[in-house]
């Protein structure tokens, strides 16, 4: 197991003397314990090596005090292999010297943060949920990273740029990726089997979950990723791993296989692993986890979770993945140990996959990605083997989605419903997703594949709005894109409408309803009041409204480009 966390040494010399050290550079000041704190935390968040501080206040427990500076602040602490502390002075004036030896500098601080920043410009898309990012993050660091066994490399600057690490650099560069994505993260000392080790809790919702993307990525490296130590409650992690006595954290109480369910994110179960909970993925016998492997094995994935009966004898879990073994595509099968699951009442097979031979690439062929609803679609899916294109659309993994609204089969994709659905294929490890959408026809017959030829257009799921039918073109005023209400949103698939009798634009999308008076510079979101920069106002008897306010405001994501004068929204 992955484990390891370096601890601070503290040297604290304290000489009540008549003051003779020689201050070098800048010195600081503190006239009690709470100005001293303030100035060696920021220091140290600098990644300052040697600073002075002239110090006024007490010198009761001075030495405990500096030590518990750095204690209370894990992500310092895990910044930083020593502290040294020199003292000096008299009862009344006293000057500190601190030298701090840092993992990593602030110059590798920096050159970190960028290469994190073109990262997550990689892996995080438009249309993500913080659950979706937090688990891109898990993913990359599981898939990028490799453990340092020799306990020679430790910051999340070394996992980067090296690939390599112990658990603090693992810990770090999840706290600082999910930290720049703005989800609530925090760092968790204590040990892992009874060693020193590092791991992260993370804020989902209104939910704490610990993470140990460490301890998911198993050894020796495969290449694949574990979800056993994901998004997990307090009972669940403290089963092999000790929380330090002195972290007040915050309660950690529900399990993300409900969470998950109760927002219906059956794409997240699916790819966590965590849909074993679900009856299809429960053996009670032999034969009933014979026949879940080799439905699972079909799409070819690089591990399989399945829970299965205590009475399952370990020879029948040889027998059965013996059966999975005669497939000739099949190079090397392993697996964890067995766990329980969070219910204890049945055990946990984590399977790791490995294939002769790995497609370059997955190739998803539809005809377009916006369609009418009224419209049966079909599509393809191909593996790249170099040259050679295998048609895998009946054997690929497409992860679960809501049933009531589209229909999916060999192929064949049905609308029973209008919306944006992003759909995610997986064959052998390879991931690519395709993003699909559904129009009524009203709404069908305003898109066009062809730019128009207009001053200022408007483009939406990559395909433009053509706004000839309406005999109204969008236009700027005071900097803001105005555009015909109905043409523009019912595309995003909003219902919207005309409220003569208040002479108010309306538009409803889910549980968001956005009133626009015409000619007001307020419109309401969900009856709050909002100011707007430009009015809604009549144009030729068609209401045009403030694009940019209306699009964020049913969550979508809008840019200027200004090179084609076309606003892109997503």
């Amino acid at each position: 197991m992955k484990r390891t966390f370096k601890t601070i040494s503290l040297a604290v010399l304290i000489l009540v003397t008549v003051f003779t050290l020689n201050v070098y550079g800048l010195t600081y000041e503190a006239k009690n314990h709470y100005e001293l704190e303030s100035v060696i935390l920021e220091q140290m968040g600098n990644y300052n090596p040697d600073f002075n501080i002239k110090y006024t206040g007490s010198l009761d427990n001075i030495e405990e005090v500096l030590k518990n500076m750095v204690d209370k602040d894990i992500y310092l602490k895990s910044n930083i292999s020593e502290v040294y502390w020199d003292l000096s002075g008299t009862k009344t004036v006293s000057y500190i010297n601190v030298k701090v030896t840092y993992i990593l500098t602030a110059e590798e601080r920096i050159k970190a943060d960028r290469i994190i920043d073109g990262i997550l410009a990689d892996i995080i898309k438009p249309y993500m949920n913080n659950h979706e990012k937090a688990k891109a993050v898990h993913d990359y660091i599981v898939l990028n990273g490799k453990y340092d066994e020799n306990k020679i490399y430790y910051s999340d600057y070394d996992l980067l740029t090296e690939g390599i690490s112990v658990c603090n650099g693992y810990a770090l560069l999840t706290y600082n990726m999910l930290n720049m994505l703005n989800i609530p993260v925090k760092l968790i000392s204590g040990t892992g089997a009874g060693e020193a080790h590092i791991w992260n809790m993370v804020k989902l919702g209104d939910y704490w979950f610990h993470l140990d993307t460490t301890w998911n990525d198993p050894l020796p490296d495969i290449g694949t990723v574990s979800y056993s130590y994901y998004m997990l409650t307090e009972k669940e992690i403290t089963k092999d791993h000790t929380i330090d006595e002195n972290i007040e954290l915050p309660k950690s109480t529900k399990i993300y296989y409900d969470y998950l369910k109760e927002l219906s994110y059956e794409k997240l179960l699916a790819e966590t692993g965590l849909d074993m909970y679900n009856v299809e993925n429960t053996a009670k016998d032999e034969t009933q986890l014979i026949n879940i492997l080799k439905r699972k094995i079909m799409h070819r994935p690089l591990s399989i979770s399945v829970r299965f009966d205590k009475s399952i004898s370990q020879d029948s879990l040889a027998n059965a993945m013996s059966k999975l073994a005669v497939n000739t595509y099949i190079s090397q099968i392993g697996y964890s140990p067995i766990t329980s699951d969070t219910t204890g009442e049945y055990k946990v097979l984590n399977l790791f996959i490995k294939y002769r031979e790995t497609p370059e690439k997955l190739v998803i062929e539809f005809g377009r990605n916006v369609y009418n609803i009224a419209t049966e679609v079909k599509f393809n899916v191909y593996a790249m083997y170099g040259n050679k294109k295998v048609n895998i659309t009946n054997d690929v993994l497409l992860y679960p989605y809501d049933t009531n609204k589209i229909d999916i089969s060999k192929g064949t994709l049905k609308f029973k419903e209008a919306g944006n659905y992003n759909l995610l294929f997986e064959f052998q490890g390879l991931r690519e997703s395709i993003s699909i959408t559904g129009l009524n026809s009203n709404a069908f017959n305003y898109i066009t594949n062809k730019k128009p030829d207009n001053n200022i257009n408007v483009k939406v799921y990559d395909q433009y709005v053509d706004f000839t039918s309406v005999n109204q073109w969008p236009f700027i005023e005071n900097g803001r894109t105005m555009v015909p209400l109905r043409a523009v949103f019912e595309v995003l698939n909003c219902n919207v409408k005309w409220e003569e009798s208040s002479k108010s634009a309306v538009v409803e999308y889910g549980s968001t309803k956005i009133i626009i008076p015409a000619n007001s510079t307020t419109a309401y979101i969900n009856g709050k009041a909002n100011s707007l920069d430009v009015p809604a106002k009549l144009v030729n008897d068609r209401i045009m409204i403030p694009l940019r306010f209306v699009s964020e405001a049913i969550e979508k994501t809008v840019i200027w480009n200004d090179a084609d004068k076309t606003v892109l929204i997503y």
